[in-house]
């Protein structure tokens, strides 16, 4: 038997041990592939690419069973994964195959408001549709995401959740604390006043620092607000990219009104791009101030309409799960707030991938996030250097969707080939790309510029701020899925 043999089966029998360690002291926390508890955890993600397997899937139900399987897994050098809510793409990040463990917060769930309202402490597999029709009860709301089913914990370690409400109460400034299990088992909390550089490092650092099992949010005083889903239809390219320009450049001047720009591709349905998107405005009254350029007589909406309501009911009344086993990926682009530039991000997108729309299942939204100053200011001196500095912009993500394994090498080939092309034309125009990267929305492929986007200082910090609190590098090497602060 040579080496490499030889280390597979030594490792093999490492995890089978660590699994068989945990089901002798956990029976009803460990599953195992052929039961149901298994596959709900294995494909609890929205995209068939991060359906990986582990050996086995523990789900805690506290800090005591996290500190307990992270024992387990040091003591035998088991490689593991954790997921909260499994929002994120990339293939291993939240899981991982049969070489490893998955850890499954799917348990911990417990959401409690404080006796003031102004905090809300929740657990790490809480994701966003609950929790605001948690708050809706209270009449307050968080700085979260706009819309879809992911974990709370995850976008903060992500970057901070990017919503509606960022527009007024800026981006990553969501959670007060956090709770978690640092590499040698020891319980902590982070905040600004408790280990301040690590929950410094938490945020936009993913999960290189520690497992977070709780989180206290901040809650924001809004009990309802002007939400609408629609569709502008087809062929309004010119003015839509202008009106996205005009709110990156303007915005800022009406914090309440916040847009989200989803132009989408769905070639079985219609050869043509339909231009969507969602509106918000929390002020008073029944006229969204600060929209004019998404509404008649600017640009007509051809489909929906805006109503009052709570976030919470909003984001509950969509379905969020793909058809199973789609394939997905993001693709993080950043440029100028400029017509030009968005123009050519959207047109060069479109016109790379159109050989994909005999690809079985394909489907694509290519969104413009016109962001203005009050997004990238909060908080000051945050760990990826965001700052006023880095707006006006126009942020874009990428999201085909796609049926079958087969495709894979296909359409991210040609995503890859669009992609270049648009960095180039956006350089050769001096329009971007800008430095900034979001973990959230960020591909595999995009892992080894991410970190350094933070900036050589910040990058340095966060190396320290991990060799502080992981000297023996347990998520740099044990959780081996991810962007890795110590690689980068």
């Amino acid at each position: 038997m040579g080496l490499a043999a030889l280390l597979t089966v030594v490792s093999s029998a490492a995890v089978d041990d660590g699994c068989n360690a945990l089901a002798s002291s956990h029976p009803d926390k460990t599953f195992f592939p052929g039961s149901e508890r298994y596959r709900f955890e294995n494909e609890y993600s929205w995209t068939s690419t991060t359906y990986l397997g582990p050996s086995c899937i523990f789900a805690p139900q506290g800090a005591e069973d996290v500190q307990f399987a992270l024992q387990t897994f040091r003591e035998r050098q088991v490689q593991f994964a954790i997921r909260c809510g499994g929002a994120m793409p990339i293939d291993n990040a939240a899981n991982i195959g049969p070489e490893g463990i998955m850890m499954a917060m799917t348990n911990l769930t417990s959401m409690a408001i404080s006796d003031d309202t102004e905090t809300v402490t929740i657990g790490a597999g809480v994701t966003w549709p609950p929790l605001y029709a948690y708050l809706d009860e209270f009449g307050v709301t968080a700085n979260g995401i706009r819309s879809g089913n992911g974990g709370v914990v995850g976008a903060i370690l992500g970057g901070g959740p990017f919503g509606f409400m960022a527009y007024e109460y800026g981006m990553s400034n969501a959670a007060r604390s956090l709770e978690c299990v640092l590499a040698d088992g020891t319980l902590v909390t982070a905040s600004a006043k408790e280990h301040p550089d690590l929950f410094w490092a938490l945020v936009g650092g993913g999960n290189n620092y520690c497992i977070v099992t709780k989180a206290v949010l901040n809650t924001i005083p809004i009990s309802s607000a002007l939400i609408g889903t629609v569709s502008w239809g087809s062929g309004v390219s010119e003015q839509y990219i202008k009106s996205v320009e005009q709110f990156a450049l303007h915005g800022a001047e009406h914090p309440k009104a916040s847009f989200e720009g989803q132009t989408r591709w769905v070639p079985s349905r219609s050869p043509d791009i339909s231009f969507d998107g969602y509106l918000w405005y929390s002020g008073e009254g029944d006229v969204p101030v600060g929209l004019e350029n998404f509404t008649a007589p600017i640009l007509p909406i051809t489909r929906g309409n805006i109503t009052r309501t709570t976030i919470g009911q909003w984001s509950n009344e969509f379905n969020y799960a793909p058809p199973f086993g789609t394939r997905a990926i993001f693709h993080w682009l950043t440029s100028d707030a400029n017509a030009t530039a968005a123009r050519i991000a959207f047109d060069t997108y479109y016109e790379s991938i159109a050989s994909l729309a005999d690809v079985q299942g394909f489907s694509t939204a290519f969104s413009m996030l016109p962001i203005t100053p009050i997004v990238t200011a909060a908080p000051r001196g945050n760990a990826m250097s965001l700052g006023k500095d880095d707006s006006p912009a126009i942020w874009y993500v990428e999201s085909p969707l796609w049926s079958n394994p087969e495709d894979d090498e296909r359409v991210l080939r040609i995503h890859a080939e669009a992609n270049e092309k648009i960095r180039a034309k956006l350089s050769a125009a001096g329009l971007g790309p800008l430095p900034f990267m979001y973990l959230s929305d960020i591909q595999k492929s995009q892992i080894p510029e991410t970190f350094p986007a933070y900036g050589a200082r910040n990058l340095r910090k966060m190396k320290a701020v991990r060799d502080k609190y992981d000297p023996d590098r347990v998520f740099t090497e044990l959780v081996p899925g991810g962007a890795k602060v110590a690689l980068a």
